[in-house]
Formats: structure tokens, sequence, C-alpha cells
């Protein structure tokens, strides 16, 4: 009796270390493509256009002061639909050029009125 607990006991004890060695050897792979990771340079990408990020920046401010403009008109909620698609999925339509065509001449228009009038 006394050697069926010894080897139960080491058939456990054994078990227990190749668990935890396969356990071990997951995280080594990963720490390796982390340093990995932290050591390489920025994609190349930025070698070839350098200012990647700012014109990213640019073009998301340049929408969202189109669509503040677009959301502030007096329009159908289905054609305000189709502008902001077009507005994110075009830079130049003819339907968007036309609206913005439309408000910046509205703006000139009331700016250069007489406001004692």
């Amino acid at each position: 009796m006394n050697m069926k607990k010894a080897l139960f006991l080491s058939i456990v004890l054994g078990a227990f270390i190749v668990g935890t060695t396969n356990i071990s050897a997951q995280e080594k792979p990963q720490k390796i493509a982390k340093e990995k990771a932290q050591q390489e340079k920025a994609p190349a990408l930025y070698d070839y256009e350098p200012n990647y990020l700012a014109a990213q920046e640019a073009r998301r401010a340049e929408i969202e002061r189109i669509r503040t403009l677009i959301d502030s008109m007096d329009i159908p909620a289905s054609r305000r639909f189709k502008l902001i698609r077009d507005l994110y999925k075009r830079k130049e339509s003819k339907r968007l050029n036309k609206v913005l065509l439309t408000d910046t001449q509205f703006e000139q228009n009331t700016a250069t009125e007489d406001p004692d009038q």
C-alpha cells in the first residue's frame, strides 16, 4: 500500500512538472516577440511619407469642420446622410462641393451686408 502511494505521488509530481514547463515555454516566445517589436523601428510607410500622421490629422480636422457645416444646414436627413457619406468616402464630390459652395456664398453674402439696414 505504501508503494502504491509513492508511485501515485511520483506520477502526479511528474505530470505537474511537465505541465509547468509547457507554461513557461509558451511565455518565452511571447517575451522575445515583445522585445523584438520594441526594438524595431517605425513602419516603412513613414520612410516614404514622413508627414503621413500630420496629413491624416489635417484630414480628420477638415472632415470635422465640414461635418459641423453639414449638420448646421436646414436640409432633409436623407440628404444630410448622403453628404456625410460623400465626405467620408470621397474627398471631392459634386454633391458635396455644391452644398459647400452654397454655404460659403451664403456666409460671404451675410458678411458683406450692412448691419444697419
